[in-house]
């Protein structure tokens, strides 16, 4: 994540997204000789996904950003299968158990809480966050 000088809080997500493509095109050209679109996939899933969702359980992502990451799957999906549309992509992003951005987001960021609560390591958070306002 990259924080933007504003008045407020902000984050990029357009570095997520450039490193996304650049390890998906690398990928997808590697993958094409196999022939099978479920290798791209796999691929997908396990290499470019977790690129794209970096640190996203510890900021609080707008909806706009969330539409973008969005929309680097959908036109990934696009590029694997050749479908068009919106209604085509959404039903192979169903098939193909490839969750909504947002969706994605808040599972990582019940696991991060989760796993803070189970060990104990929100005190320390919540401690510091006492001693940075001080």
């Amino acid at each position: 994540m990259y924080l933007v000088a504003a008045k407020c809080f902000k984050t990029s997500v357009n570095y997520l997204k450039v490193k996304f493509y650049r390890v998906f095109n690398c990928i997808y050209s590697r993958s094409k000789a196999a022939n099978s679109e479920m290798v791209s996939v796999h691929l997908l899933k396990m290499y470019c996904l977790p690129l794209l969702l970096y640190a996203s359980e510890s900021v609080l992502l707008s909806k706009s950003q969330l539409q973008d990451l969005n929309n680097c799957i959908n036109r990934s999906v696009y590029k694997i299968f050749g479908v068009s549309g919106v209604g085509a992509v959404k039903d192979v992003r169903n098939f193909l158990a490839l969750d909504d951005v947002a969706e994605l987001v808040e599972k990582r960021t019940v696991k991060f809480v989760n796993t803070l609560i189970d060990c104990g390591g929100y005190v320390n958070l919540f401690l510091s966050q006492l001693l940075v306002g001080f």
